[in-house]
């Protein structure tokens, strides 16, 4: 099992965690507009949790600047195949500020599995599925304890 916790920049300088940043405040950043070629630098609004290089690869337009903060993902494993991951998880804040839904605009975890269809969650939302992956990751860790206790009983 791989689980890897990106750095995620927040201002709170007591936690590295994205659940204990304090509220974002947006800060101006430059951001690289327009089509190779001929682009422009612009600054935009762009909140504490963004980690996003907004002026490295170009935007066609301004409305297309969405938000990201760093990912945090975990790949799952299989024993029939070491080279491969069975499947993968992955979770980032993320916001779009021009989107029409306020839900969308608003920060908000987007939660994938590689499927190419992700979930996007509200932090209540987010909290409860952390409480359920809590609980499940219990769940797992007591199946393996059953299965290292038969290996065990079938070697001796």
């Amino acid at each position: 099992m791989t689980v890897v916790h990106s750095e995620t920049r927040t201002s709170n300088a007591d936690s590295g965690s994205p659940s204990a940043a304090a509220p974002s405040t947006p800060r101006l950043v430059a951001a690289l507009i327009g089509r190779p070629g001929r682009t422009q630098t612009v600054f935009v609004p762009c909140p504490e949790f963004c980690s996003e290089p907004h002026g490295e690869e170009p935007e066609v337009a301004v409305e297309d600047i969405t938000h990201y903060s760093d990912i945090v993902f975990m790949q799952v494993p299989t024993l029939l195949s070491e080279d491969t991951a069975h499947s993968e998880l992955y979770c980032r804040v993320t916001s779009d500020p021009v989107s029409p839904d306020p839900r969308m605009r608003a920060a908000h975890v987007l939660y994938g599995d590689g499927n190419g269809v992700d979930a996007y969650l509200t932090p209540d939302m987010a909290d409860e599925l952390a409480d359920d992956l809590v609980a499940f990751a219990a769940e797992v860790r007591g199946m393996a304890r059953v299965a290292r206790s038969a290996n065990e009983a079938d070697a001796g």
